[in-house]
């Protein structure tokens, strides 16, 4: 039975993610869930977008992931199943899941349509638990993706801000803060050359070169380094760098080794 993952904004106070939980399990007793995380930014669709890029290069084949970040929801915005990287991806229709749909060239996607899949007299502010949950649950215990639903061509996609490579240097921005302050750029490793000369950011600068670790510096001290996502990353060992440097998310980063 293929596991299901959950990525939300829900946070962990109030039982929501429980009750998606819950009825996943009435239809797939036996299923595997795993918990991305529920504490994406509320409403934040680009941080939520990072996050299902960055873990669904790391879990097996027919691997089925729900993600719901989920402001229009109610709305007329469709819900819609997407087949790609061998795996699928369950959620609203709003761009969550773009960054992979701009990365792959086979996919399919299809709309949520059959009643057969959901919850009876789903809740207009709850999709997650009565359409969401229980379309992956479903689906994980061996249903046809064809049952879901009609096949789409015009998935809503987000204006995602991509760098900008000119002949010595790239421009990009921080897109994500991570718990421990982290500031994650929209810069990837396989853009940057082995030996950069700076990285600036707002006010600041970090020469040295990209790390390999944090303890490759002083407690205190700052450092640029590809994190585990594949991204650059500017960080402050054991401090967070978003504090330090007063930054946050839309922060311009340059990255220069001319």
């Amino acid at each position: 039975m293929s596991p299901i993952t959950l990525t939300s904004d829900f946070g962990t106070r109030d039982g929501y993610v429980a009750q998606m939980k819950g009825v996943i399990l009435g239809i797939a007793p036996y299923v595997q869930t795993v918990d991305v995380t529920h504490d994406i930014a509320p409403f934040s669709l680009l941080e939520g977008a990072f996050v299902m890029q960055g873990i669904s290069r790391h879990f097996p084949t027919g691997t089925i992931h729900v993600a719901v970040v989920d402001p229009g929801v109610g709305s007329r915005r469709r819900g819609i199943v997407l087949h790609a990287r061998e795996q699928l991806f369950v959620g609203p229709d709003n761009g969550l899941f773009s960054m992979i749909m701009s990365s792959e060239s086979r996919m399919e996607v299809r709309e949520i349509s059959n009643p057969d899949y959901i919850s009876p007299n789903p809740h207009p502010t709850f999709h997650g638990r009565d359409i969401f949950a229980p379309v992956a649950a479903h689906l994980a215990a061996g249903r046809g993706l064809a049952g879901v639903g009609p096949m789409i061509s015009n998935p809503v996609l987000l204006d995602i801000p991509e760098p900008f490579l000119s002949s010595d240097r790239i421009q990009g921005e921080v897109v994500y803060v991570d718990r421990f302050g982290n500031l994650i750029t929209n810069i990837e490793e396989r853009l940057l050359p082995k030996t950069i000369r700076r990285v600036r950011f707002g006010d600041h600068s970090i020469t040295g070169g990209i790390r390999r670790f944090f303890g490759e510096v002083a407690e205190g001290s700052k450092l640029v380094l590809i994190n585990s996502f594949g991204f650059l990353e500017i960080a402050v060992n054991q401090q967070a760098a978003s504090t330090v440097f007063g930054l946050e998310k839309g922060t311009p980063v340059t990255v220069e080794w001319s």
